[in-house]
């Protein structure tokens, strides 16, 4: 069993990015060094270099020093803990930004026809065994990614504890908190791209707050650079929003929803860039889900939502995702981790690479 490293990291948010780099840096230096490889696979006709994708990247600076400077120390101290620049952590944590410049009319001149994405879940207490809510998700990228898989189990000076699952050097993928909130989160690719806050820094924020109404804001009220959807949970509620850089949509939960990789919302769907979806599978990611969930309203139970994330229909483009026959690391597209939440009770169980041949172990706040 793959074993995921877990820092435990506390204090002001310069000393907590430094612990984070410190006890990573074999894992930062090596993601620094690599990550442009991929991103150059992915986009074999737009040629990138390092320097002009940090280039890229810094234009988003401002934006995050305004909206959470704290944020920004963080990242300085993952820089001076890794020993390697605060622009290529600033680098690393626009990784999901630096996706937009892959589809056509944003940059990119090629779209991989492998590519695919994160299917996530939300349970509200109507829906789950017991009444019990949950939220999780299969997180889906290029296998490559797998390897700087982390759990930051975080203790700020001041704000709720939190368990966040994330990549060594980046400030976090999703997670929870001690006031109850969980978030999860797909990648969807908006027309409407632009310098702006990354989602990494949303999503810290969101798991910052002493109240699922301030995630939600956190996420629905900034000036994103560019889409994604967001799945809350917490205090008895559940929110499924959908956001590009400009606008949001909140979905309709009822009981239970899945949401994968392209627009549900009818205010949204004009966001949606054209041709970035090369095959349908991510409508039969969302279906497979939604019908699973509907079937077992009621009785929907941590096991059982395993049970989900191990879905192979329409293999190998599938909630539990796997790349092609021998495909390339840096290419194929492949669930990394999968991740199931308790927000209300405090843990979650995570699992490193595809549900199907590796185990969940459970992770408690406190």
């Amino acid at each position: 069993m793959s074993t995921v490293p877990v820092i435990e990291i506390s204090g002001t948010p310069y000393e907590m990015g430094r612990a984070h780099g410190k006890a990573l840096s074999d894992l930062v230096v090596e993601f620094v060094e690599t990550v442009t490889s991929v991103h150059r696979m992915n986009n074999a006709y737009l040629v990138v270099e390092k320097d002009s994708l940090e280039d890229f990247c810094k234009k988003n600076l401002g934006f995050l020093e305004k909206f959470s400077p704290e944020l920004v120390q963080e990242m300085r101290g993952i820089a001076d803990g890794a020993g390697v620049t605060f622009e290529e952590i600033l680098y690393l944590n626009s990784f999901l930004e630096l996706e937009d410049l892959r589809a056509p009319g944003l940059g990119g001149k090629i779209l991989p026809d492998s590519l695919w994405g994160c299917t996530t879940f939300n349970v509200t207490r109507d829906a789950g065994e017991g009444g019990r809510a949950y939220i999780g998700q299969t997180y889906d990228m290029e296998k490559y990614y797998q390897k700087f898989l982390c759990l930051l189990r975080i203790t700020p000076e001041s704000g709720p504890a939190q368990l966040v699952v994330s990549f060594a050097g980046i400030l976090g993928l999703n997670g929870l908190n001690a006031a109850g909130v969980g978030a999860v989160i797909n990648k969807v690719t908006a027309t409407d791209a632009r310098p702006g806050v990354i989602y990494p820094f949303i999503m810290r924020k969101a798991l910052a707050s002493e109240r699922i109404g301030d995630a939600l804001g956190a996420a629905i009220y900034s000036p994103r650079a560019g889409g994604l959807n967001y799945q809350f949970a917490g205090s008895g509620v559940a929110f499924c929003a959908e956001t590009s850089a400009t606008w949001y949509e909140l979905l309709e939960i009822d009981g239970a929803m899945a949401h994968t990789n392209h627009f549900v919302g009818a205010t949204m769907r004009r966001f949606e860039t054209p041709n970035w979806l090369s095959h349908g599978g991510t409508m039969v990611r969302k279906q497979v889900a939604d019908g699973f969930l509907k079937k077992h309203r009621g009785s929907l139970s941590p096991e059982k939502l395993k049970e989900l994330t191990r879905d192979h229909t329409n293999h190998p483009r599938s909630i539990c995702a796997h790349g092609f026959e021998g495909e390339e690391p840096r290419t194929a597209f492949h669930t990394v981790f999968a991740v199931v939440m308790d927000p209300d009770a405090g843990w979650l169980e995570l699992c490193s690479g595809n549900p199907c041949e590796n185990d969940y172990q459970r992770h408690v706040l406190g």
